[in-house]
């Protein structure tokens, strides 16, 4: 079967706290984009993968190899292998989900597969990785908690184009460093405003509340990040661009 594997950008994004058990709590305007990776899977006598790309992970560490792991275990449906091919379109690192969007693909696979309802495909999700629950269904949400915590918006029309940086950001150390800066971190906006705004093609209120804490951090170790975002931002028709994530990927809504 082929699937395609929607990424997707945060049109707002704050970091509220670090949480007891190491994790942050969170709070994001999720939404889908319509650049994907292209998955390829079938059952097979033996799990098999293969990618177009060195994705420089082995394959016991792969989220898609966590995906099936967490599937068999959370279902005790064991008696399956895979054999998966991935195409890589998503940027590695870049804060589009990559990695999650094709672990929600292939999750959306075997749940429909082996009929598992679709609340108990979500709780899967959520062992998987933080964007996965919103990928399975995308659209536009608010997310919290870990991100995982959703609430679905209406889906906003509105255009998005990616600037692909070359850069990976790794989100652990991106939160460790937000952490060690903490008292000098600016909080600022508001996604509800956001997606009220941009519902309704405020501009200035729209630019006032795209936000993203993660550029006070990233742009100081990569100010090409920051200059990208300016220049971006200047294009014609360009409602706000921002850095998706915990970067790299610098995108423009338009």
């Amino acid at each position: 079967m082929y699937i395609k594997a929607f990424g997707k950008v945060n049109l707002y994004l704050d970091v509220l706290n670090k949480r007891s058990d190491g994790y942050h709590n969170i709070l994001t305007l999720f939404q889908s984009i319509e650049e994907y990776d292209d998955i390829f899977v079938e059952f097979s006598e033996k799990e098999f993968f293969e990618s177009n790309i060195d994705l420089q992970i082995p394959w016991h560490k792969n989220i898609l190899k966590k995906t099936i792991d967490t599937f068999k275990k959370e279902t005790g449906i064991t008696n399956f292998n895979l054999n998966i091919k991935l195409i890589k379109r998503l940027p590695i690192g870049g804060g589009v989900a990559g990695g999650s969007a094709d672990a929600a693909a292939v999750l959306s696979f075997l749940s429909k597969e082996f009929n598992i309802l679709e609340s108990d495909t979500v709780k899967i999700a959520e062992n998987i990785g933080s964007d996965v629950p919103f990928l399975l269904k995308g659209g536009t949400a608010i997310g919290k908690g870990k991100g995982e915590i959703l609430e679905f918006l209406q889906p906003l029309k509105i255009n998005i184009e990616l600037f692909p940086m070359g850069i990976s950001i790794d989100t652990k150390k991106a939160y460790e460093k937000l952490d060690k800066n903490w008292e000098n971190i600016i909080h600022k906006g508001d996604p509800y405003v956001l997606y009220k705004a941009l519902k309704e093609n405020n501009i200035k209120v729209a630019r006032e509340n795209a936000f993203n804490v993660f550029e006070q951090i990233v742009f100081k170790d990569y100010p090409e990040l920051k200059r990208k975002k300016v220049l971006t931002s200047q294009k014609k028709g360009t409602i706000f661009s921002l850095m998706t994530g915990s970067g790299s990927t610098i995108f423009r809504v338009y």
